[in-house]
C-alpha cells in the first residue's frame, strides 16, 4: 500500500490540495519525507523492543568486575569479551556454533553495567556513526564504567590522511577502496578523489561527525582521562582488516 493510500481521507485531501497549490514535485517530495518518517518510527520501534530483550542480558553481568567491553563490534567479535552493536535485522553477528558473546543493543543509550565493572573497553569505527551529543554522552559512559587505571582504545577513520592524499593527488592511496561496493551511487566514467573524501566524511549518510587525533585526545582528556596517546596498530586488539590497518588512526588512554 503507498503512504498516500494508507492515509485518512481527509489527510489524503489536505495533501492533494498542496499538490494543486505547488505542484507534483512538491507532492512528491512530501510523499517522500513521510515515508522516510513512518519508517523511522518503525525501527525506533524495533529498537525498544531490543533494548527491553538486551537488558535482561546485561543483568548477567551486574555485580562482576574486570569485564571487557566491545562496542560497537560489527562482525569482530572478541572471545571473552562482552561485544555489543544492535542490528535490526534478524541476522546475527555471531557465527553459528561461536560461543562469543553478542548482545544487541542501541548504544546511544546508557550501558547497563555498574560503574567501575569494566578493566578494557575497545571501539573500532563506531563513534564517528553517532551524533556528536550521543558520542560525548558515551565517551563520558565508558569512562564510568571503567576501574580505575582501566584502559579505554578507540579506533576511527583516518580523515586526515585522506585530505593529505587529496591535496597530494596521491589516487594510490585509495587503492584498498572497492569503488563498487563503497561508492555504488557515482555515476560511471565520473570518478574522482572528491568522491573519496564524500566517502570518507559520510559514508553515505551513515557518518555523522568527523574526527582527528587532536580532537580526540582533547575530549578524553577534558572528561577525566589521563595517559592519552596517540598509538600504533595492535595485532592483539585491532580487527586485521587491511582496510581499517590503512585508514585508521588509534587512541588509548587510562582512567
Amino acid at each position: 500500500m503507498s503512504t498516500l493510500a494508507s492515509l485518512s481521507t481527509s489527510a489524503r485531501y489536505r495533501i492533494r490540495a498542496l499538490g494543486r497549490r505547488v505542484g507534483t514535485p512538491a507532492l512528491s517530495s512530501f510523499s517522500e519525507g513521510v515515508r522516510k518518517a513512518l519508517s523511522n518510527v518503525a525501527n525506533e520501534l524495533r529498537i525498544s523492543r531490543i533494548v527491553r530483550k538486551s537488558q535482561r542480558q546485561f543483568r548477567q553481568w551486574q555485580g562482576k568486575h574486570n569485564l571487557k567491553l566491545n562496542l560497537g563490534c560489527g562482525g569482530d567479535l572478541k572471545p571473552g569479551w562482552i561485544n555489543v552493536d544492535l542490528w535490526l535485522d534478524s541476522a546475527s553477528p555471531r557465527p553459528e556454533g561461536s560461543e562469543s558473546i553478542f548482545i544487541n543493543y542501541d548504544l546511544r543509550r546508557e550501558i547497563p553495567l555498574d560503574t567501575g565493572s569494566c578493566e578494557i573497553i575497545y571501539s573500532s569505527h563506531f563513534f564517528e556513526h553517532l551524533d556528536y551529543e550521543v558520542g560525548l554522552r558515551q565517551l563520558r559512559e565508558c569512562y564510568r564504567l571503567l576501574k580505575p587505571n582501566g584502559t579505554f582504545r578507540i579506533s576511527l577513520p583516518n580523515f586526515k590522511g585522506a585530505c593529505r592524499a587529496y591535496l597530494n593527488n596521491d589516487a594510490d592511496y585509495f587503492r584498498l577502496v572497492d569503488t563498487d561496493v563503497f561508492l555504488p551511487e557515482v555515476e560511471p566514467g565520473t570518478l574522482t578523489l572528491i568522491d573519496y573524501i564524500n566517502f570518507a566524511a559520510y559514508q553515505s549518510g551513515e557518518h555523522k561527525r568527523v574526527y582527528d587525533e587532536e580532537k580526540v585526545i582533547l575530549l578524553l582528556q577534558k572528561i577525566g582521562f589521563s595517559a592519552v596517546t596517540v598509538s600504533a596498530y595492535e595485532s592483539t586488539i585491532d580487527p586485521p582488516s587491511p582496510l581499517r590497518i590503512d585508514y585508521s588512526f588509534y587512541v588509548q588512554a587510562t582512567k
